[in-house]
């Protein structure tokens, strides 16, 4: 009886030394993805991993997203937010490059996601001339508040503070959606890259998400604007206010009043502009707005992979 338990503890010793030695402690990771998008709506990743993770990103569209890591009944989960731009990102195929790291251990994983054509509204107006070109005096303040714009998009802060649904900044209708190309005499232009909500001035504005002020300004296109960071490359822009009520760097909270509505900039009447950029692409937050991230993550592809 002895010498059965004593080979026995052998035995058990050395299974637990050959799986060490052989890495299983393998964790298995569990990655959910969409095969395919429609252009210009928003779509999540997902990671959930068994073993320790210490550092997530996603290479999408030219950028690389580092993305906050939570753990949950002892699985480590990281999210993303992601779209192809409507008018900026052709229909095919893409890949994804996820890569993961886990004390010392590095592992890159490629998705493809397929970017299916949307059809969206268009518009075909004659106008005068000045009301579609502006003035050469005004060309460097445009060029320098683009400039401000595309720094405050960069922004790729960790921590997410972003959940879904989004809550609507204000109750008004959609008067232009997402997407709604015009063609100015003839000439195309870049399909719109936000929602406008009906508000008439002085309405309050609520922040969708939570997040840094990260830049606020008085814009001769978007009017008095403030661009709010939420980490993980997820943006929200608000436009055309009548007043602002957050300064550059201020910590909001989702629903919180950041600004009365009005219309400032070039604009034809009171209405909020309301943009929603995913690490470099501008999409459509409409679906979003009673889409949860369950909802969103539904029907994606499951990949299976081992750490």
């Amino acid at each position: 009886m002895k010498l059965c338990s004593r080979i026995k503890t052998i035995l058990s010793l050395a299974a637990v030394t050959l799986a060490l030695f052989c890495g299983a402690a393998f964790g298995e990771v569990n990655i959910q993805y969409p095969a395919s998008a429609g252009e210009g709506n928003p779509f999540a990743v997902r990671i959930t991993s068994s073993e320790p993770l210490t550092g997530v990103s996603a290479k999408w569209q030219g950028w690389t997203i580092p993305l906050d890591i939570t753990v949950w009944n002892g699985r480590y989960i990281a999210i993303g937010l992601f779209g192809a731009q409507s008018g900026k990102v052709k229909t095919g195929t893409y890949p994804m490059m996820l890569t993961l790291q886990s004390n010392g251990k590095k592992r890159e994983i490629k998705l493809s996601i397929k970017i299916t054509p949307v059809k969206y509204k268009e518009d075909r107006l004659t106008l005068p001339e000045s009301m579609v070109t502006p003035p050469a005096a005004v060309l460097e303040r445009i060029a320098r508040e683009r400039k401000a714009a595309g720094a405050a998009l960069a922004t790729l802060s960790l921590e997410r503070n972003w959940g879904l649904p989004l809550i609507r900044p204000v109750d008004g209708i959609v008067t232009s959606p997402y997407g709604r190309r015009r063609i100015l005499n003839g000439k195309p232009r870049t399909p719109h890259g936000g929602m406008d909500l009906r508000a008439t001035t002085g309405t309050p504005v609520k922040a969708a998400l939570s997040g840094r002020v990260v830049l606020t300004g008085d814009h001769y296109y978007a009017g008095k604007s403030i661009y709010i960071d939420s980490g993980g490359g997820v943006i929200t822009q608000y436009f055309h206010l009548d007043s602002i009520e957050v300064k550059d760097g201020d910590i909001v909270k989702m629903g919180a009043i950041i600004a009365k509505s009005g219309q400032s900039g070039r604009v034809t009447g009171p209405h909020l502009h309301f943009g929603l950029c995913l690490s470099g692409q501008q999409v459509n937050p409409e679906p979003i707005f009673t889409k949860n991230l369950a909802d969103l993550l539904e029907k994606t592809a499951l990949a299976k992979v081992e750490f």
